[in-house]
Formats: structure tokens, C-alpha cells, sequence
């Protein structure tokens, strides 16, 4: 299954190959949960701008552009009982509200979300998010109404630019979410005028199901999946037109599938859901990120996986999750230039997000640039040491690079067991050493030969045996393997190339055939 879905986040076989599987543009808290239990802790205490022992960091530290913000979730403060779903939900609101905003350069919720209940000094909080501008605040909910606390600070400067309270009733949420948006582009010097997106109105009832049901989804566990599900159908039952809460509804149908259960009534049920919600309101972004996704993962549409993705960037040009579903539809057809500038743009909005960069690596080995997908993972061992497959995939790097005693030393050092043995027997066979790589190969065919047809592949057609090759590569299509979807630019299958087989395998799944010759 899908990194980003995976429910222990420990990345043994469940995640082989499919590692790199595409992320869903609206399953954004997923991969907030690994950065949680992935980036190193940060102990100091979350405050205001100049305070805290870390507040005199260096002048020459990188806060993004000038026009760049990262919402932090909001502080949740009520008698009422989960009163966590209302501030995240309401944060995560004003964060969509700004992706859709012209000129401005939004962090990710992925990277944002790493800092929920963290305490960190704001200033740090930008370093770390790559963002000058911080919006933070606190939503209270009471039997009188709401009380909104809204601040912006500069975090480079260490700056409070402004500040404000609401405090009204329920019903004058959306209007609290729109003064809050106008002050910010105001504030940022943003030139927008009367061009600014607005919040959607819908019944507050309806709201708050939808805000549950988000929050819900988060718990990434059996209970919270299903009652993040009712929540979703409540929203609807109460207004039916309420589109995003139906593309929410397919993101979760989609992880659901995804992350092993029956696949077939999920996706065809995500995809009925964003069919209707296109139909109401064909400029939502993400539904057209998820369509493309449907089309990529379990059509193999690849052609219709990129003009859905371009569909979701021209309504969203600013969005990363969306920035990388582009991309990847791109790395299917071998469009790796325009592939890899979208991917570095989307990790560069979403620095904490170790599986996007891990792909950006893969991208940049497939385009032909070994020293910058070294760099990629050197900055993921950097953040993470033990992440699974980046020493696997630097090891892939050196073998290109024709360093197999240096691969070897990566392999060694991955602590993840499929990937592990895998880079191993890559490196061996590198290495001449074939009778140590046929033993290792004979152990994982054995115990991940029916979830790693691709990677089988992979290592015999690196060691030139072409029947037992394509033999797997036939198993790898019959079983839907992603690695499917990453054929064009793989070095480790090059000795493919001269068979007719070959030709024959790009032109079943419809992928381009000039790029090979």
C-alpha cells in the first residue's frame, strides 16, 4: 500500500514499491502523521517572535519568499467536549482559502501540521517550514458563539504585522474566514482587489459534520475512518450541494481502498462522488487531483491521469499536493523536465515531507541527474536517518555511477528489510558477486515475490536474464504492480530495451515508445 495510507508507518513489505505511489491531493493529514513520527523532536517552547533560547538564529537562514505563509493550526480553547476538530478544522479552512489565493506561496497543511500542539518558537517554525510570513490563532466555541483570535507575524523579522479578535456568532464564521483572508493579502502587500477567493457558505450544521469528519480521518484508525465517513454522508444529508465535503468523502473511499481492503466499491464509488461534485462545480481543483489519481492507479489512463492534473493546477495553480500529482503524471510519459521543475516547486512548499522528497530523488535518477538525487536523499538522512528506502535508493545512485563498493555501503546501512536485501542484491550483482545475489534473490521471491513482481524485474533484467524478466514483468502487469507506472528512464531495466517484448509491453500499456531508442 501507499505511503501515505500505510496505518503503522513503518514501512516493512506493506509499503514495497508502492512507496512511491502518488499521494492523494486531499489526504493531506496522512503524510502530516509520518512527518509527526519521522522529523526530529524539537524541544524548545512555542512563543512568541524573540522568545525562547533558539530565537537568535543566523541571518543567512532561508525563510522562503517574500510572499510566503504557513497557517499553523489553531489552538482549540472551549468547555464543549472535542473541541479539537473545530480549531484544526477552522485552520485548515483558512489554509485552502489561501492556496487559492493569487500571489501568495503557501506551505503545505503536510509541513504546517508537523507544529500541532509542538512548542516551538515561531522563528523556528519558519526556518523549518521554509515561510516568512506565519498565520497562527485560536478558535473557541461557546454557547454565546465563537471567539476567533487571528495573528500574522513576519518570522524572519520577528514581527508581529497583525492581529485581531472576532467574536460572533456561528452563523458569521465564513464572514470571519473571509476579513481574516483580507487582512492577510493586505498586511503581505499582495495586490488582489476585489479578486479574492471567498469562503463557502453552507449550512453551519453542515460545517461542523465536515469539520469532523476531517478531523476524524486523522485517527487513522478502522473507528475513526468509519465515523469520519458518517460524519461526511451527515454533512451531505443536510446539504446536498456541499461539493468539497463530497471530495473529502472520495479522498477517504480512496485511502480506504488503498490501504488493503476491497478496492473495487471504494474507487467506484470516489469516482461516482467527484463525477457529481464536477458536475456542480467543475472548478474544483481537488477533485480533479483525485480523478487524476484514479486514472493513474487504477486505470493506468496515464493520458488521462495528466490532463486531469493539468485541469486541477489551472484551477489551483499554487496548490504542491497538486503541483505533485502533475508531476508524477508527467514522470509516467517521461516528461521528466517538466515533471522534476513541479516536484522541486511542491517539496519546496512542503519541506518536512520526507516521501515527496524521496520521490523527487526517483525523478531526478530517471532524468539522468545521479549527483542531485544523491543530494535529495543526503537531505532526507539529514532530517531523518533511519528513513526506509533512502539508502536503498542511493545505492541504486552509486550503481549507476558505477561505484558498486559504495553502493554496498549504503545498502548496508538501510535499516528497512525488503529494501535492504533488495539494494543488496543490486549491489552484489554489481559487484560480480552472483552467487551471494542469486541466494538473496531466491529469499525475497520467496517471502515478497507476490507484492515485488516489479522489483523481481527490476534485479533480472539488471543482470541480464530477459526471459525470467520479462516472465515477472508479465506478473507485475497482471497484478496492477505501481512500479508499472515507472518504466520509462529506469536505468535497472535497460537491457529490456533490445527485445521486442518490450516495445510490445509500452505499446499494452500505451506509454511512449521514442524514448527508448
Amino acid at each position: 500500500m501507499p505511503v501515505w495510507c500505510q496505518p503503522d508507518m513503518t514501512m516493512s513489505l506493506a509499503g514495497v514499491r508502492k512507496l512511491l505511489a502518488p499521494a492523494i491531493a486531499v489526504l493531506v493529514a496522512v503524510l502530516a502523521l509520518f512527518a509527526w513520527s519521522q522529523f526530529p523532536s524539537i524541544t524548545s517552547s512555542l512563543s512568541k517572535p524573540g522568545s525562547g533560547p533558539d530565537h537568535h538564529s543566523p541571518e543567512n537562514v532561508y525563510f522562503g519568499t517574500r510572499n510566503s505563509i504557513a497557517v499553523l493550526p489553531f489552538a482549540g480553547s472551549t468547555k464543549l467536549h472535542e473541541e479539537a476538530f473545530w480549531s484544526t478544522g477552522f485552520s485548515s479552512e483558512l489554509h485552502h482559502l489561501l492556496t487559492r489565493t493569487t500571489g501568495l506561496r503557501v506551505t503545505s497543511w503536510n509541513s504546517s501540521v508537523y507544529f500541532q500542539g509542538r512548542p516551538v518558537p515561531l522563528r523556528i517554525a519558519g526556518e523549518r517550514l521554509q515561510s516568512t510570513h506565519l498565520l497562527t490563532g485560536e478558535f473557541q466555541l461557546s454557547d454565546e458563539g465563537i471567539r476567533v483570535s487571528a495573528v500574522l507575524y513576519d518570522a524572519k523579522q520577528e514581527l508581529e504585522l497583525w492581529s485581531r479578535v472576532y467574536e460572533r456568532t456561528l452563523d458569521d464564521v465564513f464572514t470571519v474566514q473571509d476579513d481574516i483572508l483580507a487582512s492577510i493579502v493586505e498586511a503581505m502587500k499582495v495586490g488582489q482587489g476585489d479578486s479574492l477567493p471567498k469562503a463557502e457558505l453552507v449550512d453551519t450544521q453542515a460545517w461542523a459534520f465536515f469539520l469532523r469528519g476531517f478531523f476524524l480521518r486523522q485517527q487513522r484508525t478502522p473507528d475513526g475512518l468509519r465515523h469520519a465517513e458518517e460524519a461526511y454522508l451527515s454533512a451531505l444529508e443536510i446539504e446536498p450541494g456541499y461539493e468539497m465535503a463530497r471530495v473529502d468523502l472520495a479522498g477517504l473511499w480512496l485511502e480506504r481502498a488503498a490501504g488493503g481492503e476491497n478496492q473495487f466499491p471504494f474507487v467506484e464509488n470516489a469516482r461516482d462522488a467527484l463525477t457529481t461534485a464536477l458536475q456542480s462545480r467543475p472548478e474544483l481543483a481537488e477533485a480533479h487531483g483525485l480523478l487524476s489519481y484514479i486514472r493513474r492507479t487504477y486505470d493506468w489512463d496515464w493520458r488521462g491521469a495528466l490532463e486531469a492534473a493539468e485541469q486541477a493546477i489551472r484551477f489551483n495553480p499554487g496548490d504542491p499536493e497538486l503541483m505533485s500529482t502533475l508531476s508524477l503524471a508527467m514522470f509516467t510519459l517521461g516528461q521528466f523536465e517538466e515533471a522534476g521543475e513541479l516536484l522541486e516547486a511542491s517539496v519546496s512548499q512542503d519541506p518536512l515531507n520526507l516521501a515527496r522528497r524521496l520521490r523527487l530523488g526517483l525523478l531526478q535518477e530517471f532524468s539522468g541527474d545521479p549527483e542531485q538525487a544523491l543530494s535529495s536523499y543526503r537531505q532526507i538522512i539529514g532530517l531523518n536517518p533511519e528513513y526506509p528506502a533512502a539508502r536503498a535508493f542511493r545505492a541504486r545512485v552509486k550503481i549507476i555511477q558505477e561505484k558498486p563498493d559504495s553502493a554496498m555501503r549504503e545498502s548496508e546501512q538501510e535499516i528497512d528489510p525488503f529494501w535492504k536485501r533488495y539494494s543488496q542484491i543490486l549491489a552484489l550483482t554489481a559487484q560480480q558477486r552472483h552467487d551471494e545475489a542469486e541466494s538473496l534473490l531466491e529469499q525475497m521471491i520467496a517471502q515478497d515475490g507476490p507484492h515485488a513482481a516489479y522489483q523481481v524485474t527490476e534485479i533480472l533484467a539488471f543482470r541480464s536474464d530477459i526471459d525470467a524478466a520479462f516472465d515477472w514483468f508479465q506478473r507485475a502487469y497482471d497484478q496492477k504492480d505501481g512500479g508499472m507506472s515507472e518504466i520509462l528512464g529506469n536505468y535497472f531495466l535497460q537491457n529490456l530495451h533490445g527485445d521486442p517484448r518490450w516495445e510490445e509491453m509500452l505499446s499494452r500499456l500505451d506509454l511512449p515508445l521514442d524514448l527508448n531508442r
